[in-house]
């Protein structure tokens, strides 16, 4: 499809196309490098005093030394996403923009501010900053956050905010993986010490089946009526442990789905009655002393609220609902459920090195343990699992080559288990200087190489195998990966 649409867009000739490419490149280029110049030595804001620019951002190319193709964000993992190593990542932009509107003299006085963040990125693996010389593949722009808040409102330590937020606080970065309470969405909600509440909505636009679109007279495939999901979602954290600041956070969520009605005098159709799903989880964090740290977190999702598998978040629902006319669940997840297992740990080898350790686990069961049961073309069940370890080499203060080994298992349904080994060998140009993980910007040079079994070769589990045509007894067991990336935040 790619050259297809390379061949219907190539009416310019290759020269002229050829200069307009170095133009943008060079412009590119100059735009990063007054970026990167106005960035200080360790990352933080650039901005005045009432206003802040942020930035993440991550550039590159990629190709397969077996096929010799390009494999930009094809990733070696089972999972799908950054779980088991980010490397392979594709491009992707984030800038963030932040407005003081009313900014006090000290933390405890009153303010109010306002943010706005960007996502941009490309669906299809083509260069990030030419969509309009990729073959027709344009960049995907969307709102991340969009909201205003107002802090020590009405008492001190209290702030309230509403638009659209980022509602997570745990982070894995060798994962690029937030878990525990991902529930980034639009609502509102307030802060309060250690205690956060939250009411957030989810729409599923695009899914062309339950929960969330409809056909509620069998002649729309991919439904005519749309429903809205709506997340009661709340946390609490307790410090203990004086200096060492160890905590326990608590985490709880209700999700409620309405049933779905064209409008006043319309029955409800048998196959979109009101839903349901609970979540409770909690994290232990201990601080280890000179930055090392260890992070545990456990979360259990039952109903609509079972997004789990492969890292997704609870609102993405998975499986098929109960199918059963008879039954009283027809058409609900009742009986479904998800568990999601983390241990994040970090640690410190003086300015030698920094180690990063990352063991996840997810476990979901679709709705067939309720009354009736999903079609047998849905899976029933999922469970993938990876442990992975990084860490950061201080060769040099401007010199900091990272070496990362995973081991990642992923079993869908009654299928066979497929696993690989995946080692990135990375060496990174840092020019700050900082002997930190952290340290930003970076120039990266990466080789990766996954070593999968038959299982995850024939099922074709990763993006990887997909993007090369692996299939039953078709294609190589052995992923390899060779680019280069820089990526930045401030």
């Amino acid at each position: 499809m790619t050259s297809l649409m390379r061949d219907r867009s190539s009416v310019p000739s290759k020269r002229i196309a050829g200069r307009r490419a170095a133009v943008r490149a060079l412009g590119l280029l100059s735009v990063s490098a007054l970026c990167l110049t106005a960035a200080p030595r360790s990352a933080h804001a650039v901005g005045s005093e009432n206003f802040e620019w942020h930035w993440y951002s991550r550039l590159g190319m990629a190709w397969s030394p077996v096929y010799g193709q390009n494999v930009q964000g094809a990733s070696l993992n089972l999972l799908g996403f950054g779980i088991g190593g980010r490397y392979e990542e594709g491009d992707y932009s984030e800038p963030s923009f932040v407005a003081h509107v009313v900014k006090g003299a000290t933390p405890d006085d009153f303010y109010v501010k306002s943010e706005m963040t960007f996502a941009i990125w490309n669906q299809y693996g083509g260069p990030f900053m030419q969509p309009s010389s990729n073959g027709g593949q344009s960049i995907t722009v969307q709102f991340n956050q969009a909201y205003i808040e107002a802090g020590n409102f009405l008492v001190p330590g209290l702030s309230v905010w509403g638009g659209a937020k980022f509602f997570r606080e745990q982070y894995a970065p060798i994962g690029d993986y937030f878990y525990l309470d991902d529930l980034s969405g639009q609502g509102g909600g307030i802060k309060y010490g250690g205690l956060q509440l939250a009411i957030l909505g989810y729409r599923g636009f695009g899914d062309t089946r339950p929960p969330y679109n409809i056909d509620v007279n069998g002649d729309a495939p991919g439904g005519n009526l749309e429903r809205f999901r709506t997340i009661f979602a709340g946390n609490y954290k307790a410090e203990f442990g004086g200096e060492a600041k160890h905590h326990v956070k608590v985490h709880g969520e209700f999700h409620v789905l309405p049933a779905a009605k064209l409008g006043e005098g319309y029955a409800v159709p048998e196959n979109a009655p009101a839903d349901f799903g609970g979540v409770i989880g909690a994290k232990l964090h201990l601080g280890l002393g000179q930055g090392n740290f260890s992070d545990t977190a456990v979360r259990f999702g039952t109903g609509i609220a079972n997004g789990a598998a492969g890292g997704a978040k609870t609102y993405q629902t998975w499986g098929a609902p109960n199918s059963d006319p008879n039954s009283d669940s027809f058409g609900t997840y009742a009986g479904s459920f998800a568990i999601e297992a983390v241990e994040h740990v970090g640690f410190r080898l003086g300015d030698a090195a920094a180690l990063e350790g990352l063991a996840t686990f997810h476990y979901t069961k679709a709705a067939y343990e309720a009354v009736g049961a999903a079609p047998a073309t849905e899976l029933e069940k999922q469970m993938d699992f990876s442990v992975q370890a990084n860490a950061t080499i201080f060769a040099h203060k401007n010199f900091h080559p990272v070496v990362e080994a995973s081991f990642q298992g992923r079993k869908d349904g009654d299928g066979e288990l497929g696993t690989a080994v995946k080692v990135s060998v990375v060496p990174t140009l840092v020019p700050t200087g900082e002997l930190s993980a952290g340290a930003r910007p970076h120039f990266k040079l990466i080789y990766s190489l996954a070593i999968y079994n038959d299982a995850a070769r024939d099922q074709a589990m990763s993006g990887y195998l997909q993007r090369t045509g692996a299939g039953p007894g078709v294609g190589s067991k052995l992923g390899q990966y060779i680019g280069a990336r820089t990526d930045w935040y401030f």
